[in-house]
């Protein structure tokens, strides 16, 4: 009976399902005790299933599959909020808020079910590889001109670049093209017109190269890495009929050449 409950993804696709939407819809009503009591029942329903395929399969053989290592990861992240229903309500909120946020994890399930999700990820982690270069590139780019920025425009626009850190989140924001311009007008706003038209043209050139071309760069490679197809195997079949047709072109030329001797 319970063979057929935890090996079938039927029916555990559905509690996943249900307690998402449990989850959200007890958003609603925070605090309510019944909201708690049903999730902490689908917690316990996942570990059960966690425990359960162990005890029947072994640490090593459940451990050696990587969906048994992701379900297992998401269920003790989410084991905290088992503790909800018995938490006072008037504890800070802060503490109630983190109990209940370790719950989410087990929507994280879901991915296994997911059509071709092994492509999925497999095209992500070729996609990483690419581009991990090019995202280095980035970084150093960033810390660099953060750095310099912070010297250049600190004492004009400490709330942007008072310090590296402060700058290195404002040049973050400036390459996602996100309030790029309110930077510069802050520092015009307490320099002469000179300065505000050098700190204008400056921040328009970082703005190209970092935002539009650099963003773009990243996104353009990791886009192409992602979508490629895995093609290793049809390029290696495609080769061999190739030289099998070069082949059989040379026994011909040379079956006519004979011929034309004889």
């Amino acid at each position: 009976m319970l063979r057929r409950i935890f090996y079938s993804n039927r029916i555990v696709l559905w509690a996943i399902v249900l307690n998402t939407l449990l989850i959200f819809v007890g958003g609603f009503w925070p605090g309510n005790e019944y909201f708690d009591v049903l999730d902490a029942a689908f917690t316990l329903f996942f570990l059960s299933e966690a425990i359960y395929k162990i005890s029947r399969e072994g640490w090593s053989h459940y451990w050696s599959d990587g969906w048994n290592r992701f379900d297992f990861i998401v269920i003790v992240l989410a084991l905290p909020s088992l503790v909800n229903p018995f938490v006072d309500h008037n504890v800070p909120n802060n503490l109630l808020l983190a109990l209940r946020s370790f719950r989410l994890f087990k929507s994280f399930k879901m991915l296994k079910f997911v059509p071709n999700v092994k492509d999925l990820l497999k095209g992500f982690k070729m996609a990483f590889k690419a581009s991990f270069i090019v995202v280095l590139a980035f970084i150093i780019l960033l810390v660099v001109f953060s750095i310099l920025t912070s010297l250049l425009f600190g004492p004009l626009a400490p709330e942007y670049f008072g310090n590296p850190g402060i700058s290195m989140y404002s040049i973050f924001r400036l390459f996602t093209v996100e309030g790029w311009y309110e930077m510069p007008d802050a520092i015009a706003a307490n320099s002469n017109a000179l300065a505000g038209t050098l700190a204008r043209i400056y921040f328009s050139l970082l703005l190209f190269g970092g935002g539009i071309i650099g963003m773009s760069l990243i996104n353009s490679v990791f886009v192409d890495a992602m979508t490629a197809d895995n093609n290793d195997v049809l390029v290696e079949k495609l080769n061999a009929i190739e030289k099998k047709i070069n082949k059989l072109m040379t026994q011909e030329e040379n079956g006519e050449q004979k011929d034309g001797v004889d």
